[in-house]
């Protein structure tokens, strides 16, 4: 018997066009995957484009029904998936807004400016950087291993 996929619901809080800055309620908007079969939501995600790490199949945890949750592991993964997963939008608007300030400290350090404001600027924008680039690298290294574990049992 073939599994269902997951349903993707797009929710966003102010569909019609009720203020002038229509681009910039676009952050409030988010994505909810549910169950195939009890409609229950497994996942909330912020954005509309994400990708996901696992081996694709997964079980309700309500209804106990297997079905396609549309997550691959990283060797299976294009290279945008790859990109979006390391760098979705908000990181990487982090990461601009830290390179600016980088380069502002770099630029007020050449010029004997005041450095120790943009300096601790910098470092606060930084330390968050460097966690989430720590995380998504243990998720790639697990999904990776994942991946050869299941191709080595393919094999034997």
């Amino acid at each position: 018997m073939d599994q269902l996929w997951a349903i993707r619901k797009d929710l966003d809080p102010f569909p019609a066009r009720v203020l002038v800055n229509y681009n910039f309620l676009a952050i409030l908007r988010c994505t909810a995957y549910l169950c195939p079969y009890c409609s229950i939501p497994f996942r909330l995600t912020w954005g509309q484009e994400a990708t996901f790490l696992g081996d694709g199949e997964r079980n309700c945890w309500r209804c106990g029904k297997k079905f396609w949750d549309n997550s691959q592991e990283w060797p299976e993964m294009s290279g945008s998936d790859k990109r979006l997963f390391l760098l979705p939008i908000t990181v990487a608007g982090w990461l601009g807004g830290t390179i600016i300030i980088g380069a502002i400290a770099a630029y007020a350090a050449k010029s004997g400016l005041e450095l120790a404001a943009y300096s601790i600027i910098f470092s606060f924008l930084l330390i968050p950087l460097l966690l989430w680039f720590g995380f998504r690298s243990l998720q790639i290294i697990r999904s990776v291993h994942r991946y050869n574990r299941r191709v080595d049992e393919k094999a034997v």
